[in-house]
């Protein structure tokens, strides 16, 4: 059957998802844009700011596990609700914050709230997409995260201008708010129980799986003991350094370091996110491709992946080179679109050898890469301060390296646990963890395996 005249649910709440990340972006970038009126009112210095977002990274990261579990007990589309809503609350009490200890309290809180988003989009990804398209699905997630700094600044630079630092996060407040309660009533955890859904998309939808009964409980013994398992975390430890770098500390860096005036700082951040946002929407697409012509995820995640953090790598260390802060910027956003690629497709690499445990797997590796995304913001100032911005960057790229390694070790076209029958696919229907799984393989016998990866 076409899938082109099968139906287009699956890709409205790809479309939905989207949004839904922009929004969460849009909250983490208000927190940046509001750097500076932000620490002048409340008398606190960059380094003391740099904490503030580490405690949100800490919350985000301590979450993760939890995160997972939470996914499996109530599926994605209530572990989504519930993040929505509490990451919402939390961002309109940032803009009640009237001291350092407050301001927090209330971050650690958002981090924690916000925790199960990404977990939960890529479980509902993994029931609403056949491995043919999941490179693309994980695209629109990732590009609606990175359209929050790239739309955002340019919104809200000028609305913080007007009403506030403390106006901004209000309306992001209500933002939330409204999309919580549409997703709740639109969305449900699985294709079979969406009345829109027809016949002919499911039939795609559910193309080569299997259809087994769900593990229970994650089998952590087993987890633990896999290469692929540690390398995927470390992949994603070096992306997210590097992503997480540019979320935080762009604007900052733009205005302090390279001298651009306030005014201007949101139109060269968006510069950069929109360089992003295209790059992680050609990864899904290329990615996707591939592996319909090879057969190989390793060529079709891990390979792209890789090259472009060793895109992101170099550029970095060019920007380092010019006086010229369209140059730089223009190096920095090469480097920023490089690391979209590996973060798009290490999302699709957690559903390729998770397969049933795709949220426990998203769920681990997400937590190493907010572990970096905790050490990030503050070691960034900190160094700064020592030693310049050229060895903050320095040290960015060399982290990248550490993510090129764990995506050359990742055995993507073997999942984590194989079929009793040694197929090499996973289980499929009703998971424990909220998601159908993915138990779908291109060709017959290419990721066959009896043991761990």
């Amino acid at each position: 059957m076409s899938r082109s005249s099968a139906g287009h649910v699956r890709w409205s709440f790809g479309i939905f998802v989207l949004v839904i990340c922009f929004v969460a972006y849009l909250d983490r970038i208000a927190f940046s844009v509001s750097a500076s009126p932000l620490m002048d009112e409340l008398d606190i210095t960059p380094v003391q700011f740099g904490l503030a977002t580490t405690v949100f990274n800490i919350g985000y990261f301590a979450l993760q596990i939890p995160s997972g579990m939470l996914i499996r007990r109530v599926g994605p589309r209530w572990a989504m609700a519930i993040a929505l809503l509490g990451w919402s609350l939390f961002t309109g009490l940032t803009g009640l914050a009237n001291s350092l200890t407050m301001l927090l309290a209330v971050r650690a809180l958002f981090g924690a709230a916000e925790a199960p988003v990404f977990p939960s989009a890529n479980s509902f990804f993994a029931n609403w997409f056949p491995a043919q398209e999941r490179g693309r699905a994980n695209a629109m997630m990732n590009a609606g995260g990175f359209l929050g700094p790239a739309v955002g600044a340019i919104l809200l630079v000028p609305m913080i201008g007007v009403i506030g630092w403390r106006g901004g996060f209000l309306v992001c407040f209500l933002l939330g708010a409204a999309i919580t309660v549409i997703w709740v009533l639109l969305a449900r955890d699985h294709p079979t129980q969406h009345r829109a859904v027809g016949a002919s998309e499911q039939a795609v939808i559910l193309e080569g799986r299997e259809r087994r009964p769900a593990p229970q409980r994650a089998p952590w013994g087993v987890f633990l003991r896999s290469r692929s398992f540690w390398a995927l975390a470390l992949a994603f430890f070096g992306t997210l350094w590097v992503v997480q770098f540019f979320i935080y500390w762009l604007p900052y860096y733009l205005e302090k370091g390279l001298g651009v005036p306030f005014a201007h700082v949101g139109t060269y951040t968006s510069a950069s996110f929109v360089v992003i946002v295209v790059s992680v929407l050609v990864a899904g697409t290329a990615s996707d491709r591939i592996l319909r012509a090879t057969g190989s995820r390793f060529l079709a995640r891990n390979v792209l992946s890789l090259a472009g953090l060793v895109v992101a790598a170099s550029c970095l260390l060019l920007s380092t080179t010019t006086q010229s802060v369209p140059l730089g910027v223009l190096w920095l956003s090469i480097a920023l679109g490089g690391a979209g690629f590996a973060q798009t497709l290490a999302w699709t690499i957690a559903t390729d050898i998770g397969r049933e445990f795709t949220a426990t797997v998203g769920s681990w590796m997400n937590m190493w890469g907010f572990i970096a995304a905790a050490i990030v913001p503050t070691v960034a100032p900190a160094l700064a301060e020592r030693l310049g911005w050229t060895a903050v960057i320095t040290l960015d790229a060399a982290v990248a390296v550490l993510g090129i390694v764990g995506f050359l070790l990742v055995r993507s076209d073997t999942p984590l646990i194989s079929a009793p029958d040694g197929s090499g696919r996973g289980n499929d229907r009703g998971s424990g963890d909220g998601t159908d799984g993915s138990g779908d393989d291109l060709r017959a016998g290419r990721s066959g395996s009896t043991t761990p990866a």
